[in-house]
C-alpha cells in the first residue's frame, strides 16, 4: 500500500450472492404468501410496510455505526501515524485487507445463510469493519489530512443526493447487477495491468492521468452500486431483484463496502499525497 499498491486499492465488493435468491420458491413470482414464521424469507416489496420499515431501519443503524467506526479509525491513524510507519508496518495492512476479503469470499461461497443466524452474522459484520477500517486508515496516511476530509465530506454528499434519488426515481436499477459485477471485474483488471507496468517499468503511477482514470473509473462504478444497491433495500417499486426480510446484515455489507470503495476512489481522484 505505501509505495504502488494505493492507487490499485482493490475495490471490494461480494460477488456471488444473489438477493432475495433465498425467498421460498414463488414468493419472488408473488404467489404463496408464506406464513408468520417464515416472513424473514420474504422480498422486502412483499412484506407489510412496517415490516419494511424495519429492515430499512436495521440496515441504515447498522451502517451508520460501521462508517462511524471506520472513518473514526481512518482519521485518527491519518493525523498519527506517517508514511514512514506504513513503510515499516505493511505487514499489518496485509493481514487486514487479505483477512476482509477471505471472509467476504468465505461467506458468499459457502455460508451465506450464516448470515442470518444470530450471534455469527454480527460477529462477521464487527469483524469485517475492524479489517476494513484498518486497511482504509493505512490508506489515509499517505494523503494529507485536508484531502482525507474532502474526500470524506464528498463521500457524504454524495451518498445522500444518490440515497434520495434511488429511493424517488420510477426508473428500476435492481436489474443491473450482472452488468455491475462485469465492470467491477474489469475494474480489478484494470488495478492490476498499471501494478504490473508499474512494476515493470518502475515507474509510479500516482497522480498519472491513467491512475485519475482509473479512480474516476471506480467513483462512477460506485456510484451505480449505491443506486443500486439502496433500490434493493427500500423496495417499494424496484421489484428485479430484492433483499429477503432476514438479509439486513448482508444489505448493510453491501452498502458499506460501496461507501467505502467510493470514498477511496474520491481520495484517489482528489487527494494530495504527503
Amino acid at each position: 500500500m505505501y509505495q504502488n499498491s494505493s492507487q490499485q486499492y482493490p475495490p471490494q465488493h461480494p460477488q456471488q450472492y444473489q438477493p432475495g435468491q433465498m425467498a421460498a420458491p414463488g414468493i419472488v413470482m408473488g404467489t404463496p404468501v408464506p406464513e408468520a414464521g417464515d416472513i424473514g424469507k420474504m422480498p422486502v416489496s412483499q412484506v407489510p410496510p412496517e415490516v419494511r420499515n424495519g429492515f430499512v431501519r436495521k440496515v441504515y443503524s447498522l451502517l451508520s455505526v460501521q462508517l462511524m467506526v471506520t472513518f473514526g479509525i481512518a482519521l485518527y491513524m491519518n493525523t498519527q501515524l506517517t508514511p514512514l510507519w506504513v513503510a515499516k508496518h505493511l505487514g499489518i495492512y496485509y493481514m487486514a485487507s487479505l483477512g476482509t476479503l477471505a471472509m467476504m469470499l468465505g461467506v458468499s461461497c459457502c455460508c451465506a445463510d450464516a448470515l442470518r443466524n444470530f450471534p455469527f452474522n454480527y460477529a462477521f459484520l464487527a469483524a469485517l469493519t475492524i479489517g476494513m477500517s484498518i486497511t482504509v486508515g493505512f490508506a489515509t496516511v499517505l494523503y494529507t489530512t485536508d484531502s482525507v476530509l474532502l474526500a470524506l465530506g464528498t463521500t457524504a454528499g454524495v451518498f445522500l443526493v444518490l440515497t434520495a434519488y434511488a429511493c424517488l426515481t420510477t426508473t428500476d436499477f435492481t436489474g443491473i447487477g450482472p452488468y455491475l459485477f462485469a465492470g467491477l471485474i474489469a475494474l480489478m483488471m484494470f488495478g492490476f495491468v498499471i501494478s504490473i507496468f508499474s512494476w515493470l517499468t518502475g515507474t509510479p503511477m500516482v497522480g498519472s492521468m491513467v491512475h485519475k482514470l482509473y479512480a474516476g473509473c471506480g467513483v462512477l462504478l460506485f456510484v451505480f452500486y449505491i443506486i443500486y444497491d439502496t433500490q434493493l433495500i427500500v423496495g417499494g417499486e424496484h421489484k428485479k431483484q430484492q433483499f429477503a426480510v432476514d438479509d439486513y446484515v448482508f444489505a448493510a455489507v453491501e452498502l458499506y463496502l460501496d461507501v467505502i470503495n467510493l470514498f477511496v476512489f474520491l481520495l484517489e481522484l482528489m487527494g494530495d499525497r504527503r
